[in-house]
């Protein structure tokens, strides 16, 4: 992979781990110094491409090749309005045949390929399929808020687990703490035993309840766009019940013939013979010319058996 560098001054990251990079439509890198300097005026030529660039076009290069965050943008841009789904169309032939096309429009514009063409198709699939292209995009939408007030749904019963967790930790620790302090009040006052004293209080630390969480008076509403995460389940593992073990039965082929010979009986009735003997590297990797042998006579056997049924 080619080191990252800005292709006006060549700086890198090996020689600058400070520098950020950032990526127009052409797909080369530039560094934010360069891009300063040569789109003072706010537009100019790529240094590389001489492709017109603007300087409110550069983004934040995320990746090692500038030409992938390219292609995710122009996949971003593409399908936002090629949002179709499989349930707009009758066959799922139709629907592969439409995700195709989507794949060409966006290989076409990474590429540089027929790109006025291009473009004019996709203006004319925006102007046939406008409603669609709305419907899904009211429909995405809705899905996505439903998604966010799920997941911000299951933050706060999460968030509401843990704190009540820690209010009966602290509770259960005030509790064994006013006990030690009765105890040694008990053995600063009292005449008794010590040892009775002691006893006694360290039963009452064993009567203090373990905390447990309490479910929640209104549970949640779980939707396929649940993470699947229910606090309220035990996490103890699920008891699966096995069956009988799996016996191996070696398949029996009726040939109506004489039967195929056994892989032990091939050296004995000369078969072997008629082939070379393994290779160093093939024996490393497991092969046994007996096996391929044994396969040709069973694919002979089973050819004469298909034959004689005809």
């Amino acid at each position: 992979m080619e080191e990252l560098a800005c292709v006006r001054c060549m700086s890198s990251k090996f020689r600058n781990p400070n520098l950020v990079f950032s990526y127009n439509i052409c797909g080369h890198s530039m560094c934010s110094n360069c891009i300063e300097v040569a789109f003072i005026k706010g537009s100019g030529p790529c240094p590389k491409c001489l492709t017109p660039l603007r300087r409110n076009g550069f983004k934040l290069q995320q990746f090692e090749d500038a030409a992938v965050d390219v292609e995710v943008e122009i996949r971003k841009r593409i399908l936002r309005d090629f949002n179709k789904t499989e349930e707009d169309f009758d066959t799922l032939d139709e629907y592969n045949d439409y995700l195709e096309m989507i794949e060409e429009i966006i290989y076409n514009l990474v590429r540089n390929i027929n790109v006025n063409e291009t473009r004019e198709r996709i203006e004319q699939y925006k102007k046939d399929n406008k409603e669609a292209i709305m419907r899904n995009r009211t429909k995405l939408k809705r899905e996505e808020q439903a998604l966010e007030e799920l997941i911000e749904e299951e933050k706060m019963h999460s968030q509401y687990k843990r704190d009540e967790i820690l209010r009966d930790e602290v509770e259960q620790r005030n509790k064994k703490l006013r006990v030690d302090a009765e105890l040694l009040d008990s053995l600063a006052r009292s005449n008794s035993d010590a040892k009775e004293i002691v006893s006694s209080y360290a039963h009452k630390k064993e009567e203090i309840p373990i905390a447990k969480p309490k479910p929640m008076s209104k549970p949640i509403n779980f939707t396929n766009f649940s993470t699947g995460i229910k606090f309220h389940q035990s996490s103890m593992p699920i008891q699966i019940k096995e069956g009988p073990l799996y016996k191996y039965e070696p398949i029996t082929i009726e040939l109506f013939g004489p039967p195929c010979p056994d892989i032990k009986q091939l050296d004995n009735m000369g078969y072997m013979k008629y082939f070379r003997e393994e290779s160093v590297p093939e024996k490393a990797g497991g092969f046994i010319i007996k096996t391929s042998c044994l396969h040709y006579m069973q694919e002979c056997a089973a050819s004469l058996f298909e034959r004689m049924n005809v």
